[in-house]
């Protein structure tokens, strides 16, 4: 009798570690459950942004400055194609967007437009200005030759030695992503356009 007891309370014991080791298997910490316990957090990469984090506290529409928006055709011939858009506020301030010469396959009508906006820069504690650029059309690809976005610093309030950002905004997701960090030199800003789609320059 006394065999049995103790055998069987071997059985509880032993029945008892099992159900408590394979309770814990499914909350640990380690190995995320359906509750969410250990999860990895959702927050977006450094590298891709809404416009809000990017630019808070952006001036109202009322303020937005609409430079320009034109509609070329670009031929592929010999010649490369140079589009020179300047603010009303500074007429003096010449910026350029030059697609290289045979840098497409074909005739295309190419849209450009820009905005130029104020917004809060908070690590240096003044207003600064972002300039949106819209190329269309949408997702047009060149070949070897890319253009290129040639942009006076002092348009964006910039010296030389300053660092601006190129991004582009991704429809899908609705963020911004850093394309590349350039520094001013010689009073210009020169930045590759891989591909046709909306941009933004900014500090």
């Amino acid at each position: 009798m006394p065999r049995h007891r103790t055998f069987l309370i071997l059985l509880v014991v032993l029945g008892s570690l099992a159900l408590g080791l394979y309770g814990c298997g499914k909350i640990s910490m380690t190995s995320p459950g359906e509750d969410g316990l250990g999860s990895a957090p959702t927050e977006s990469p450094q590298e891709a942004l809404p416009a809000v984090a990017i630019w808070p506290q952006m001036q109202p529409e009322s303020d937005t400055v609409r430079v320009s928006c034109d509609v070329v055709c670009v031929k592929d011939e010999d010649n490369e194609w140079r589009w020179t858009f300047f603010d009303p506020a500074q007429p003096a301030v010449l910026n350029y967007f030059i697609v290289p010469v045979r840098a497409i396959e074909e005739n295309k009508n190419i849209t450009v437009a820009v905005v130029k906006n104020i917004y809060w820069v908070e690590d240096a504690g003044q207003w600064g200005f972002r300039a949106e650029f819209d190329f269309g059309p949408d997702g047009l690809k060149f070949k070897k030759k890319k253009p290129e976005l040639l942009i006076d610093a002092l348009w964006l309030g910039l010296e030389d030695g300053e660092k601006a950002v190129l991004r582009y905004y991704n429809p899908e997701t609705d963020l911004w992503e850093k394309v590349k960090t350039k520094k001013v030199e010689d009073g210009v800003l020169k930045f590759k356009i891989e591909h046709f789609s909306k941009y933004a320059v900014s500090r």
